[in-house]
């Protein structure tokens, strides 16, 4: 038994992906429940790592804890049965002992989702009900965790997450795992090319009516709906709402030429990598861009999706 990692930087359509799945394997009449959706974050979660670990991660430091990450995420892989997906915001990085925190031995593949950076900035700034100077000051953080629990105990250990193209780099240029990368913009613009990408490299048995039945229970608004009718259990108890727009290119209207600089500075080689950064010169240059970026707005990434393995850099 392995996982398939749905790894991303926060904000970046990880739980839009889980809800296609979802409803792809339910193959229900009706929409999942968005509090049902398969890939919990169950690598992160503290009550899990004591259960599989068998140590008490309140009496460990969070060095201690990473050394032992490894193990849980093992022990998850042999006791889950496939198809088995576990969302994770984690980097790729190393515990202190030099093992990587996502064994080959328990990875099946790694299905990740980029986004651009500028739009994240926006959405996360949403989701955390803080500004977008704050947002951007922390994706550019190469030392940037989530939650962290070194002034107080949480229910998930600490999450090394890196500045946003630290992020994206420590998942693509490792050569270790294999991995499938799609841009949430070819998501939206073509769904079923995108998700059907994703749905044949994790090996689930293909049918076209059923994957677009799928993304049909997964649409935003109905999401929406559902979040606003339900208590969504993953929503911050701070942020106004959880799924907020579903669109590429908001960052044009929220953000200022200084914080678009500011992200351009410290990301630029990887936003130029997915096709990124043509439209933020512009912006920058006075004339506001092109049309969001895509396959057609040059750079190296073109198509929708690409698989990245230890035999393909």
């Amino acid at each position: 038994m392995s996982i398939f990692w749905l790894a991303s930087y926060p904000k970046s359509g990880n739980t839009w992906l889980r809800a296609v799945l979802t409803n792809y394997l339910d193959e229900a009449g009706e929409p999942a429940s968005i509090n049902a959706l398969i890939g919990w974050s169950a690598a992160s979660s503290r009550h899990t790592f004591d259960e599989y670990v068998g140590l008490p991660s309140s009496d460990m430091t969070p060095e201690e804890i990473l050394r032992h990450r490894p193990l849980l995420h093992e022990a998850l892989a042999e006791a889950t049965p496939p198809p088995a997906f576990v969302k994770v915001h984690e980097a790729y990085v190393h515990a202190p002992s030099g093992a990587a925190l996502f064994p080959k031995t328990a990875t099946a593949g790694v299905i990740y989702l980029v986004r651009n950076p500028l739009d994240v900035v926006v959405s996360y700034a949403h989701h955390r009900n803080q500004t977008i100077d704050e947002i951007v000051t922390f994706m550019n953080d190469p030392t940037a965790e989530l939650e962290g629990a070194r002034r107080r105990l949480s229910t998930w250990l600490p999450i090394p997450l890196l500045m946003w193209s630290g992020h994206v780099s420590s998942w693509l240029d490792q050569g270790e795992l294999p991995v499938h990368v799609t841009r949430y913009e070819d998501l939206l613009a073509n769904p079923r090319v995108a998700f059907g990408a994703i749905v044949r490299f994790a090996g689930l048995d293909w049918d076209a009516a059923r994957l677009a039945r799928a993304i049909d229970h997964a649409a935003f608004p109905r999401l929406r709906a559902q979040a606003e009718k339900t208590r969504f259990q993953e929503k911050q108890p701070t942020s106004p709402s959880f799924f907020r727009a579903g669109v590429a290119g908001s960052w044009r209207t929220a953000l200022c030429p200084r914080q678009v600089r500011a992200l351009v500075d410290a990301h630029g080689p990887v936003m130029g990598r997915f096709g990124y950064l043509r439209d933020a010169e512009a912006f920058l240059a006075g004339d506001g861009g092109g049309a969001e970026a895509g396959p057609a707005a040059g750079g190296p990434f073109q198509g929708s999706t690409r698989v990245f393995s230890n035999r393909q850099a």
